[in-house]
C-alpha cells in the first residue's frame, strides 16, 4: 500500500482510470504509482513507455495473473498526451 506524509499533496477522485486493470507490456497511460492486483507489488512509472513484462516478478498460482492498477496519478503542466487527465 502506498504511503504518504503530507495529505495536502494528494486529492481524491472517482475517475474510472483508477479502476482499470492494466496488463504487462501495455502502454502506461499516465505517470504514477501502480499496484499489482495479485501480490501488492508497487511500481512508479512515468507516463511514457510500457509496463514491465510478466518476468518482472513471479506469482504463485493463488495470486492470479499480473495486472497493474493505478493507485496515485501524477499531475503535470506538460500537455497531453503525456497526461491522461485522471484528476
Amino acid at each position: 500500500m502506498a504511503i504518504y506524509k503530507y495529505r495536502n499533496y494528494l486529492a481524491q477522485t472517482k475517475h474510472a482510470s483508477f479502476d482499470l486493470p492494466l496488463q504487462p507490456n501495455a502502454f502506461v497511460p499516465c505517470g504514477g504509482i501502480f499496484r499489482c492486483t495479485g501480490c501488492g507489488t508497487e511500481i512508479a512509472l512515468e507516463g511514457i513507455g510500457v509496463f514491465p513484462d510478466r518476468s518482472h516478478h513471479k506469482h504463485s498460482h493463488a495470486q492470479g495473473p499480473i495486472q497493474w492498477q493505478l493507485v496515485v496519478a501524477t499531475v503535470s503542466t506538460v500537455p497531453k498526451p503525456y497526461l491522461h487527465g485522471a484528476a
